[in-house]
């Protein structure tokens, strides 16, 4: 018997159905007979559960959420999910930790008890009629059904220091295990991310599947609501969240040497594709960071970013996505057309910017007063940019520096000329001289674009 599959539960589903692996979709009539459900032990109670998880790519994401291709068939009909947007709403990237809180909680599960495969499936698969046998009952049938609930909160941990990331992730960690440290969770969170140089911030997303729906808004709280779960879906709180798939080939069928569906090919094609999907999937969401924190990036060659150049390559992956997506669909409905995707993430990769490593130790503050901290766009001359020449020496140092005063930058079509001095430095903090740690952001305050912005309305 090949490996039992466990999947989300949807309408529908029902313990002795067929079930489509490839599309995803349970079968309109029953596909086996069985003596009767076979619930649990009287008296075992509920069977709880948790896991705590530290994960870094996509992949691991669908495995602990439970619907990973290999594990879960993710590559059929799950596409459209809840679980599955739940995952993409996380937007998994190289450049931040994932901390994983995962609750499952059952309060019984059905298991149809000496099933056997209904006459009219053995008739067909006795003509040897596959495609017709797989159109009504599909490639496996559903031999349990779970009834309780499942908790996911994902904690997404980014810093630009790999350290970092790791020591707010065990900081969540210790405050799950040991529930009195729980309470201070949020104040040290805070704490950090108000002292940290390399933008810390912890964003939480949350999946629930039974209980009572409820908002939590801090993080604590989604760590009270984990230990609390079990309680929340017991009795007639409890849902149908999870059933289990298993091989027709594990039944009495007939013919001593039947080649039950020749899909080995099919299967792996469909699994290699789809995690390649998910490999260009979250190089997306690495150029989408990168464009969000150029500063923090150089090219290979130590040039800046290219923002042009990162859309040009966020097309084309968004493209190579699309025709992955349809190599998938045209795979699951007809096995002769499944090919591996040639293109790999690494034409690529190879090519994006590279996070630039701050010096260790500490570094003294250059005298910054008097430098260009701004200038005006090359594209767009009534828009300022920030200086790269002044950025890119800052960098060699381990130092960064932020426009406190941006708006001042602003060009205003009925005010006075622009000034000269627009964008130039006039205070700094630190103030030059002092020592900090490599990583330090320096604030600055520039002058004014215009002395007269003219009229505002």
């Amino acid at each position: 018997m090949g490996q039992q599959l466990k999947i989300p539960f949807i309408d529908g589903m029902k313990v002795g159905l067929g079930y489509d692996l490839l599309t995803g979709k349970p079968m309109s009539s029953p596909s086996i007979t069985f003596a009767g459900p076979t619930p649990p032990q009287a008296g075992l109670g509920q069977t709880v559960t948790t896991t705590f998880r530290l994960i870094q790519d996509v992949d691991a994401l669908h495995d602990a959420l439970g619907i990973s291709a290999s594990v879960a068939g993710g590559y059929a009909g799950f596409s459209g999910s809840a679980k599955m947007q739940f995952a993409q709403e996380c937007s998994v990237t190289q450049y931040c930790l994932y901390a994983v809180l995962a609750v499952e909680v059952i309060n019984s599960c059905v298991t149809a008890d000496g099933p056997v495969l209904v006459q009219d499936g053995t008739d067909l698969l006795t003509a040897n009629d596959m495609p017709r046998f797989r159109q009504r009952f599909g490639n496996r049938y559903i031999s349990g059904l779970k009834t309780g609930g499942e908790y996911y909160a994902v904690y997404r941990v980014q810093s630009f220091d790999a350290e970092e990331r790791v020591s707010i992730s065990a900081k969540i960690a210790a405050s799950f295990h040991n529930p009195a440290l729980s309470a201070s969770l949020n104040s040290d969170i805070e704490s950090s991310k108000a002292t940290s140089q390399n933008e810390l911030d912890v964003n939480v997303f949350v999946y629930e599947a039974g209980g009572i729906s409820t908002t939590e808004t801090d993080l604590a709280q989604m760590i009270d609501k984990a230990h609390a779960f079990p309680t929340l879906v017991s009795g007639d709180r409890a849902i149908s969240y999870q059933v289990l798939l298993d091989e027709y080939a594990g039944l009495a069928l007939p013919g001593d040497n039947l080649n039950f569906f020749d899909q080995e090919k099919q299967t792996e094609t469909l699994l290699f594709n789809t995690r390649l999907l998910n490999d260009f999937n979250s190089l997306i969401n690495d150029i989408d960071f990168i464009r969000q924190h150029m500063d923090r990036f150089h090219n290979p060659d130590g040039s800046p970013p290219n923002d042009q150049a990162l859309q040009d390559a966020r097309t084309s992956c968004l493209t190579i996505v699309g025709q992955l997506e349809g190599a998938i669909s045209g795979c699951m409905k007809d096995a002769t057309t499944c090919s591996h995707f040639l293109q790999t993430t690494d034409d690529f990769t190879n090519k994006l910017p590279i996070l630039r490593s701050p010096k260790p130790g500490m570094t003294p503050i250059p005298r910054l007063v008097g430098s260009k901290a701004a200038i005006r766009g090359v594209v767009d001359v009534f828009s300022f940019v920030k200086n790269q020449d002044l950025v890119n020496i800052l960098m060699t140092e381990g130092l960064y520096y932020v426009i406190d005063n941006p708006s001042v930058l602003d060009i205003h079509i009925l005010g006075s000329a622009v000034r000269p001095d627009a964008g130039t430095i006039v205070t700094q903090s630190p103030l030059e001289n002092q020592s900090a740690p490599a990583g330090t952001i320096v604030h600055v305050m520039v002058s004014p674009a215009q002395d007269n912005p003219g009229p505002t309305s």
